[in-house]
């Protein structure tokens, strides 16, 4: 591709200096025209057009993505409007470059993200420090040992722009932390290394609910820390120091890195270097764009993925994810977000039963409840399931319809994770102590033993028991990260067997206890695995595109595999909530070989549906719970 034509969508402060830097570009040949400007308001676009000499203006975003002309688009629109924006040009197949921050949230993120792998489009969030030349030369710093070992972070960039009303504004995605507060993140990311294992955050928020000053400490695992400031109504400052072990680096300006210096122990500078800029800066990603383009994208299984280096989707995505997480800290929710609460109101749910039979492919209604129960577990006798509801756990008597309720004493504030005991004894469940309400993993009995403690620490969630009954598999958070584990059922030493980032969960035996199944968000998108037992050969099953898949149950004879999956458009990669259309999936296995999943099930329900292992002994029929 000889000459990107650039197309911009705003007309902004921030456009103006997109423009800027396009126009450096095309009057230095470098291969990028400034072509095209679109406004909801054509009187806008025309006084762009004149003011910045470019060569068309249209009143209306759809008519600049329709341009055939136009090869790029630069959207430099409020946050709350990137996703909508974004979303118009993949689906016309334009390539976008998407100021930061990228979207308002995670999930909007994801389905841009998918979207554009699914169309085979160039997406990139326009985080312009990424692109910049100081990049290299801090990096060469810290490689040459001009610092020593790098040990610590300060950053601050805040401006007293409260004023602004697009940042006063929660439907507009306002506060400090996505303007300003993203620059100190991406800071850290930049030069800190290793995996966040604690976030410490505070806020003070302004009059109109969103962030007006936040303080944000960083833990990683490397033992490296992170200490962030960012404000909307402080006096300014922007600067950046990484504090090595023989000395320090000083970076003016965040955001665009206009002065460095190197300084040793005892502050003595010794060197001084103003970066080179070609322009404003702008210009190193549209550069880094048209680079990407003339590439073309790289092929993943049915993925297209279309990136920069130098901004990877994982990037943004893990941005966005943090970002969403300081927020929850903060209390700071935008009115088009749904508010947790209402996912997870199930006051006027009713409970369905059911068995399915793989074979018949035939469902049986066994018992409709007025309330909610989850999470069935069929017996090895195949006598009974067991379920929770309302903190206690349940029999059902498969052939008489009976229920009664186990004794568990104090346990009474079980959730939906919990296994029968292969001696069939009792069960081995998730409760949440009263002290600090962590769920910790306990044993319960048939025969109204007294409950014994498994797990002293939490919060504990167990999924599987090994078939010999001597260990248990349970996901756990630890030092900032969940993570799967193993202990021996009678107590002792926990044996930790993941540690990507993220979220690790749902951890079950086979038949053999060769091998343990459980999903993972690693790649961004939440998936189905299968490890040793040992923690060993941890392998991705599933793939799927648009789907996060969670749980995924082995039948005993190792043949199928039941999971349920929630479209990207629902949820976020780590949630597994109630009251989602989702589907039951099943795939066959053939010792280290596994089919693509089927869909057997559509319905209305989520988390409670098949938390935990429900085949019956048979391998023919598994049990789950629907919702009204």
């Amino acid at each position: 591709m000889n000459k990107i034509k650039l197309g911009i969508l705003g007309t902004g402060y921030i456009a103006t200096k997109m423009a800027e830097a396009v126009k450096y570009l095309e009057n230095h040949s470098m291969g990028i025209e400034a072509y095209a400007v679109a406004s909801r308001n054509k009187s806008k676009a025309d006084q762009f057009v004149q003011e910045h000499r470019f060569q068309k203006a249209y009143g209306s975003y759809e008519d600049l993505v329709n341009d055939p002309i136009v090869h790029l688009i630069y959207i430099a629109t409020p946050h709350s409007e990137h996703f909508e924006n974004a979303k118009l040009c993949i689906e016309k197949g334009k390539a976008v470059l998407v100021e930061k921050a990228f979207t308002s949230n995670a999930k909007q993120g994801s389905i841009l993200i998918s979207l554009a792998e699914e169309k085979g489009v160039l997406l990139v969030e326009a985080m312009w420090t990424r692109f910049l030349p100081a990049i290299k030369i801090i990096k060469d710093w810290i490689t040459a040992g001009r610092i020593g070992e790098v040990k610590l972070i300060e950053a601050d960039f805040s401006q007293p722009i409260s004023h602004i009303e697009r940042l006063q504004n929660p439907s507009l995605a306002g506060g400090a932390l996505l303007d300003l507060g993203i620059y100190c993140l991406t800071f850290a990311d930049l030069f800190l290394e290793g995996n966040i294992i604690s976030t410490q955050s505070h806020c003070i928020p302004f009059k109109t609910g969103v962030d007006a000053s936040d303080w944000i400490t960083l833990t990683y695992s490397s033992g490296q820390k992170a200490f962030l400031k960012t404000s909307m109504v402080t006096p300014p400052k922007n600067e950046g120091i990484l504090y090595g072990s023989k000395g320090y680096i000083r970076v003016e300006n965040l955001n665009n890195m206009v002065r460095l210096e190197l300084l040793d122990h005892t502050s003595q500078l010794l060197e001084t270097i103003v970066p080179p800029m070609l322009m404003n800066g702008y210009e190193y990603q549209l550069l880094a764009c048209k680079k990407a383009l003339e590439a073309k994208p790289r092929i993943e299984g049915n993925r297209k993925i279309w990136e920069c280096e130098e901004m990877p989707h994982s990037k943004t995505l893990s941005m966005m994810e943090q970002l969403d997480s300081l927020r929850d800290s903060f209390g700071v929710t935008y009115p088009f977000e749904i508010p947790n609460s209402k996912i997870w109101d199930r006051s006027k749910n009713k409970s369905i039963l059911q068995i399915y039979n793989i074979e018949t492919k035939e469902c049986i209604r066994l018992k409709e409840f007025d309330y909610v129960i989850e999470a069935p577990n069929w017996s090895t006798n195949g006598d009974f399931l067991t379920y929770n509801s309302n903190g206690k756990i349940f029999k059902y008597d498969i052939t008489t319809a009976t229920i009664t309720e186990v004794p568990s004493y104090y346990i009474d504030q079980c959730n939906n994770d919990h296994v029968l005991a292969p001696d069939g004894s009792g069960l081995y469940v998730s409760h949440h102590t009263k002290e600090d309400g962590l769920s910790r993993i306990y044993r319960i009995f048939f025969d109204g033993r007294k409950p014994i403690l498994i797990t002293p620490l939490g919060p504990s969630y167990l999924h599987g028991v090994s078939p010999d009954g001597k260990t248990l598999a349970y996901c756990a958070a630890r030092n900032g990260e969940y993570d799967i584990y193993t202990i021996p059922s009678e107590g002792g030493d926990e044996t930790q067997l993941t540690s990507t980032k993220g979220l690790n969960d749902g951890p079950e035996y086979d038949s053999t206890g060769e091998y343990i199944w459980f999903n993972s968000v690693r790649t961004g998108r939440m998936q189905a695995y299968r490890m040793k037992a040992n923690g060993e050969e941890q392998t991705q099953i599933t793939e799927d595109l648009h789907w996060n898949t969670w749980f995924p149950h082995i039948s005993p004879d190792k043949k199928h595999a039941v999971m349920i999956a929630y479209h990207e458009n629902d949820v976020k990669p780590g949630e597994h909530v109630p009251n989602k259309n989702v589907e039951i999936r099943l795939i066959k296995v053939e010792g280290n070989q596994w089919s693509s999943p089927e869909t057997i099930l559509k319905l209305f329900g989520g988390q409670g549906t098949i938390n935990v292992n429900s085949w019956a002994p048979d391998s023919k029929r598994f049990a789950f719970v629907s919702y009204l």
